[in-house]
């Protein structure tokens, strides 16, 4: 297998074409149970509690709230990792955070990966209770309480709404010293911030158009990912940190997988190459959520005609 890069799936829930067919318990058992069987290494799940109106009519994501859906993922699997496909952790109190995080990774011995990101909708910002312009700070105290809380020591801490005195998280986390974090760092702030104490660093492929809508930093194309990576390794050692301690984690690559329009895979190994190249470690796709049996024939199939091939490389 080269390399070791591994493979991560979100759930067709993420498709903005989304029916509600897709959250069907029958079903959602169905991918994730053929999401591990074919060689996928983790499951994602994204996090928008309170969405606009106006981005849900104009083509925005579909939703479900992450710790609900890994959860039931996470009894009817074995092996794959549960990815929070992203977290925002300023939307909740972080010690709530921190305790449903704790919670999910002891129900799942394990497996848990925390993926996040500081959020970009300032309507979904603002009905959570979080002034857009004080976002940046509000997401490195959110994770730094979270990071404090799964320690295990004793919390005393304050925040806006909330007073923490000498109080506890529990249950212990099962990963030490706790879950990987992976930050969502198009822009130079996300990368510097993965390189000095993340576990992960998530590039996403976007167009001008894109980024601008998600508030990042532009992310054109393969090679510009690879010269991210590149900064990625000589900030981490600049940091005092190995060059590989931080995975490098590429998502946006390949269009949406859907088996009834399918896509080339030669080209897809010939992208994972590349990837592999620049000393990529994870790649994560979507897939549809239109179709409950489409999304599950696509992730069957990708698993057998790109990443049965890598792996068997």
């Amino acid at each position: 297998m080269p390399a070791g890069m591994q493979f991560g799936i979100q759930h067709g829930i993420g498709d903005p074409a989304w029916t509600p067919g897709i959250l069907a318990p029958d079903e959602v058992r169905r991918f994730a149970r053929a999401a591990e069987a074919v060689g996928w290494d983790a499951i994602g799940f994204t996090d928008h509690p309170s969405p606009s109106v106006g981005w849900v009519n104009s083509g925005g994501e579909g939703v479900a709230d992450p710790f609900s859906s890994l959860g039931f993922c996470a009894a009817l699997t074995d092996e794959i990792r549960l990815l929070t496909w992203l977290l925002v952790p300023a939307y909740r109190n972080p010690l709530l955070a921190a305790h449903q995080v704790a919670t999910l990774d002891a129900l799942s011995g394990g497996r848990v990966i925390v993926g996040v990101g500081t959020g970009y909708l300032r309507s979904e910002m603002r009905a959570m209770g979080l002034d857009p312009g004080a976002r940046l700070g509000a997401f490195e105290r959110a994770v730094e309480l979270m990071v404090e809380a799964w320690a295990g020591g004793d919390i005393t801490a304050e925040g806006e709404g909330w007073s923490a005195r000498n109080v506890r998280v529990l249950p212990p986390v099962i990963q030490r010293p706790h879950p990987p974090i992976w930050i969502h760092g198009n822009s130079p702030w996300g990368l510097e911030r993965a390189a000095r104490w993340g576990q992960g660093w998530i590039g996403m492929i976007t167009d001008d158009v894109l980024a601008e809508t998600t508030r990042t930093t532009p992310l054109p194309d393969l090679a510009t990912v690879g010269t991210r990576i590149a900064q990625l390794r000589d900030a981490t050692v600049a940091a005092g940190r190995p060059a590989d301690a931080v995975e490098a984690v590429a998502t946006g690559h390949w269009p949406m997988l859907d088996i009834r329009v399918g896509w080339d895979a030669d080209a897809c190994l010939e992208d994972l190459g590349r990837l592999d190249s620049f000393g990529a470690d994870w790649a994560v796709a979507n897939v549809c959520g239109d179709d409950p049996s489409a999304a599950v024939e696509s992730v069957e199939a990708f698993g057998e005609q790109v990443l049965a091939v890598w792996k068997g490389a």
